[in-house]
């Protein structure tokens, strides 16, 4: 048996969870603190009062790489390419069409223009060809003298991207070698570490991303390491990626950004894991923390993934992650009007200082836990993640104030900006099924966050759902999630050809051979693993890949790839086409699952528990009295039906009427719509 931390740094809380072996022991929140966050991470796990000799493993999803590139707050990079490639950051994916030129969504603002300034862009003489001849060798002292010169310009990190590098990487593996040996205070990113993957434009932005967080994602880990060091708690630290596997330290400084979602893949993490728990292998997951609401598919009981994440337009990391639909609405999301008198729902946030009006820490815009403090949903008695306790005259003061600029009364803007807030995470959800060709209907919704059980039955019945679950541990399930990653090793064998029988059979040979290196370089027993072989493959015609798992023994490979890429297309897109596959790319992922999975503890057989009181509570535009529940003395197999609140110390769940909520053994909650568990 193991003790371990999953403790995910999110925009308001950092959230812990403590497994013991199989079991959640412990579960606090601490207020993030933006100014030191390594320092909230200490916080909760002081709130948890473990013994340092009792931790075996922390587990930690951060988005300290994410907000770096968000907020432009990385370092200075210097980029190294081939010549005539200087100015690729510039030209992106390119203009769409001669119309696009005048299109300003295609136009970049000054703030979203490439990381790198032209200044701090370098060519060198080299060339391979796309077969690997070399055409032009490496000019290394015209690479050194651009590289010195980039130094003296304040660069901390310098990124390196060759052209057919991503196949051929023997010009970047000598430049990475030449600079660390002359400059070795430099970090060094070379795209066919960080992004061994066709598609030139996408491969230099990934390895620009990846050196431009490099050297703050370094002196993070560090710090972490040390803190943790410093307070006794000596258990190994590990990361969560993209992809949902782990990475040690070392690996996430040299490659931060394969953590950029770590912490919102947590959560998918645990809804992939409550698809097998609950066997519903079809399920929505909508987290609705402090900051955002992000969404993600699981189907067939595996986690949608991509591969891409595109954080701005053309700014883009090319790698295998799993699927997250993001929205800036979130508790903290500010509540604005535009010019013509139209009601938003964020993207700003007010974050976790100074927080909601309602946290009194000196916030004075609207926001939606606000809102829902003013509408009843939340307990002004309750203090919000056990720190905060709410002030409700504050929250009636902004909305007031926002009344009066629409003419309207403070609980009608407050009602309205609610609904505003379920539709825009009930778009989000069909960005990822309806638009898709995929339908709702055929899924559950299990909702987690701190916010994300307030709207969940409401955000439902606008798609249809037929059932919502709320996890006993919602408030803080993506730290959850994160006790369901494995440490992973990947390798990656590019290929860039046409599937036809005598390339996938050797696709197949390919992969087993490098199945055998993986598990090598992995350094554990072949026993101790797992092995997924994966196929990076598209129809032809199409653009972009998707990564299909596949049996590298199967006895006819070409009708084995057909059809587990036509299912993975299905999941992905609502159906499969009788076209050629195109084979971009193959992947074997060496992962050690070598704890088990945790669950939350059982519930104590019980009497039902009644309800602790009355509140007015605006449902529907009405304001009528509603039964209050403590979800953690709610008994195993109760029945609670709505119109009621089901308050738990770090999530609340509203019901409204014709919701029929069941809570199982474990204190999760089913609920199904008009009357159906």
């Amino acid at each position: 048996m193991t003790m371990r931390i999953g403790i995910d740094t999110g925009g308001t809380f950092t959230d812990l969870v403590v497994a013991d072996g199989d079991r959640v022991r412990v579960v606090t929140k601490s207020l993030t603190t933006y100014d030191d966050l390594a320092r909230g991470l200490l916080n909760a796990i002081e709130k948890a009062e473990l013994g340092p000799a009792e931790i075996d493993r922390i587990v930690h999803g951060t988005t300290v790489a994410l907000n770096a590139i968000l907020t432009r707050r990385g370092a200075t990079v210097g980029l190294v390419t081939t010549q005539g490639f200087r100015d690729l950051l510039d030209m992106g994916r390119g203009w769409r069409s001669p119309e696009a030129i005048d299109d300003p969504r295609w136009r970049r603002p000054h703030e979203l223009r490439p990381l790198i300034p032209r200044h701090l862009r370098r060519t060198v003489a080299e060339r391979m060809t796309a077969e690997g001849e070399v055409l032009v060798p490496l000019d290394e002292s015209g690479l050194l003298e651009e590289v010195a010169s980039l130094r003296e310009q304040g660069c901390l990190s310098i990124a390196v991207c060759f052209l057919h590098a991503y196949k051929y990487p023997a010009h970047e593996q000598r430049a990475a070698e030449l600079i660390r040996e002359r400059f070795p205070d430099v970090a060094v990113s070379i795209s066919s570490d960080i992004a061994p993957f066709p598609r030139e434009y996408n491969r230099l932005s990934t390895c620009v991303l990846n050196a431009y967080a490099q050297p703050l994602m370094a002196s993070y880990t560090r710090s972490v390491e040390k803190r943790l060091a410093d307070g006794g708690h000596g258990a190994p630290l590990m990361f969560m990626t993209n992809s949902g596997g782990l990475h040690t330290p070392e690996t996430t400084a040299d490659r931060p950004v394969t953590t950029l979602n770590s912490g919102p893949v947590g959560g998918v993490m645990g809804v992939q894991s409550y698809a097998r728990l609950l066997d519903l292998p079809n399920l929505v997951g909508l987290d609705m923390g402090g900051t955002s609401t992000d969404v993600a598919v699981v189907a067939d009981g595996r986690a949608a993934t991509a591969r891409e994440l595109e954080l701005e337009h053309d700014i883009v990391v090319s790698m295998p992650v799993l699927e997250i639909h993001s929205i800036g609405a979130g508790g903290g999301s500010i509540i604005s009007v535009d010019p013509a008198g139209g009601l938003h729902v964020g993207p700003q946030s007010a974050r976790s200082d100074p927080g909601p009006a309602c946290y009194g820490r000196g916030g004075t815009a609207p926001t939606v836990t606000d809102a829902a403090l003013l509408l009843g949903w939340l307990n002004p008695e309750t203090a919000l993640g056990g720190e905060i306790h709410p002030d409700l005259g504050a929250a009636e003061r902004v909305f007031a104030d926002l009344g009066e600029r629409l003419g309207a009364r403070a609980g009608e803007v407050a009602t309205t900006a609610m609904e505003v807030a379920v539709n825009s995470m009930a778009e989000a959800i069909r960005h990822l099924t309806v638009y898709r060709g995929v339908d709702p209907r055929e899924f559950g919704l299990l909702a987690y966050g701190a916010a994300g059980p307030l709207a969940a039955t409401q955000v439902a019945r606008v798609l249809q759902i037929p059932k919502v679950v709320i996890p006993a541990l919602a408030g803080v399930f993506s730290a959850f999630g994160l006790l369901e990653g494995s440490h992973v090793h990947e390798e990656v064998v590019p290929m860039m050809s046409v599937g036809t029988p005598d390339t996938v059979v050797a696709a197949f040979d390919t992969l087993r051979e490098t199945a055998v290196t993986a598990v090598e370089r992995f350094g554990r027993p072949a026993d101790e693993v797992d092995v997924e072989f994966i196929v990076d493959a598209m129809y032809m015609g199409q653009r972009w890949e998707l990564p299909t798992r596949v049996d590298p023994t199967h006895a006819d490979p070409v009708a084995h790839l057909t059809e587990e890429f036509g299912a993975t297309h299905t999941r992905q897109f609502g159906y499969a086409l009788p076209a050629p596959i195109q084979i971009a790319s193959l992947r074997v992922r060496v992962l050690a699952a070598d704890t088990p999975a945790p669950r939350p503890a059982p519930l104590p057989q019980r009497p039902e528990a009644h309800p602790v009181g009355l509140r007015e509570v605006v449902l529907g535009g009405q304001r009528i009295p509603v039964e209050i529940y403590r979800s953690t003395e709610l008994a195993p197999g109760q029945v609670v039906r709505g119109p009621a609140v089901l308050e738990a110390p770090s999530s609340t769940c509203v019901l409204v009427a014709g919701d029929v909520a069941r809570v199982d053994d474990r204190g999760d909650i089913v609920v199904g719509l008009e009357g159906s568990v």
